[in-house]
């Protein structure tokens, strides 16, 4: 072993560092192996993520398209909504609207009919009139047939003496005048007739057009009063127009606080109006009358709306009453506002001095017109169902300086 040549050594030696070299090279393959699949699971994992991403921006995408879809169709729901309570709104003025046109031809019908009878009455007495007259008048002409036929002068020459002769004369001549009175009496009594028929008849043709007018309201009424019951039942059914219905509510109170603000500063600007009376409204607490003979069915303050858990203020209190009952002033004063407001219908606002006011609202009828002077007790208005969804009542209320306070506190106990 030790005679080996250098060749040979070299050959051991590069065979010995030939097999060092091959199992390095065997435990080193794995490595290299183990560092690729490394790099390709990267890989995956690293385009896994991106494909999650990628889908997670388009979902995205998606969600915010149909969160704008959705936004759009809210509001798309909430004009249908809005545009419900406007009509109602509308149909509420178009129903106010023919009522008082029914009601003013109703009255000029009545009119008519009073004219007519009038009218009547007095052709009635013309003809009698006549015909008492042309029975005289032919009396006469046969008494005027006689006395031609004996001759006047035969007449007046048989008088027996010239005292008898005057007479004869003199109650010949007032005979004849009054023939003559008579005869120009019916001429004018005919004439009038027929003036009279032609009134008649034209009295008659208006009540006919009025009455047909009159018709067309009365179905105008009947067309609107099922479209706003339509309306109602609507609101009522779906829980989106019942909440509507609600803000309009809510909206329609906070215009009529503006209203009233608006109103107050009016009267302290221009001071045209001071209650001039010794006795004040502040002195009657307690002590006013009821509006209306009816029952309270709503009363002053915040309330809770149950059915949708919905908390709200009412300024003022409801008094169901039958539809036409007579609504009184609760205090004398002065008509502030007699008008349509959106929510409340006919609506009176009086001034009591001192800043005092009372509303009245869902009104029937009204007879006091802006600026007029009203006395305590004094009928000012009927009850109605105009802007009410609740049916026939009256709203009302009590301010001071614009701010409402609680009525049951002014009105008289019992």
């Amino acid at each position: 072993m030790m005679n080996r040549s250098p060749n040979a050594l070299q050959k051991y030696l590069f065979l010995l560092i030939g097999l060092i070299l091959l199992a390095g090279a065997d435990k080193m393959l794995p490595l290299q192996s183990s560092a690729a699949d490394n790099r390709s699971q990267k890989q995956q994992n690293q385009n896994h993520r991106r494909n999650q991403i990628d889908r997670h921006i388009k979902r995205q995408k998606n969600l915010r398209l149909e969160i704008e879809q959705g936004r759009q169709e809210v509001k798309a729901f909430t004009r249908k909504e809005n545009e419900i309570i406007k009509r109602l709104n509308r149909v509420d003025q178009a129903l106010n609207k023919s009522r008082k046109n029914a009601a003013a031809l109703g009255k000029e019908i009545k009119l008519f009919d009073d004219k007519i009878l009038e009218a009547a009455n007095a052709s009635a007495i013309l003809r009698q009139r006549i015909q008492f007259n042309e029975q005289y008048v032919a009396k006469r002409l046969v008494a005027m047939y006689k006395m031609n036929w004996l001759g006047k002068f035969h007449l007046l020459a048989s008088a027996e003496s010239m005292h008898e002769f005057i007479q004869r004369k003199a109650a010949l001549k007032y005979i004849l005048a009054y023939d003559e009175k008579i005869r120009r009496e019916l001429a004018e009594n005919q004439a009038d007739l027929k003036k009279m028929l032609v009134t008649l008849e034209t009295l008659i043709a208006h009540k006919k057009n009025r009455a047909v007018e009159y018709e067309k309201q009365i179905k105008s009424i009947s067309r609107e009063r099922s479209t706003r019951k339509r309306l109602l039942a609507d609101i009522r059914s779906q829980k989106a127009l019942e909440l509507a219905a609600i803000d309009a509510l809510t909206r329609a109170a906070n215009d009529l606080d503006s209203k009233i603000s608006l109103l107050n500063s009016q009267v302290e600007t221009a001071g045209t109006h001071k209650n001039n009376s010794q006795i004040a409204f502040s002195t009657h607490k307690g002590l006013l009358i009821m509006p209306v003979i009816g029952k309270i069915i709503s009363l002053f303050g915040p309330y809770k709306n149950q059915k949708y858990n919905i908390t709200n203020f009412r300024s003022g209190i409801d008094i169901k009453a039958d539809k036409g009952e007579p609504i009184r002033s609760v205090f004398q004063g002065q008509v502030l506002y007699s008008n349509w407001f959106k929510g409340y219908g006919n609506m009176i606002v009086i001034d009591h001095g001192n800043n005092y006011y009372t509303i009245y609202a869902h009104l029937e009828e009204t007879f006091k017109s802006k600026g007029k002077s009203v006395a305590t007790a004094e009928v000012i208005a009927t009850v109605g169902d105009t802007g009410s969804m609740e049916g026939a009542k009256l709203y009302f209320e009590v301010r001071h300086h614009g701010k409402p306070e609680n009525p049951l506190v002014w009105l008289k106990k019992g």
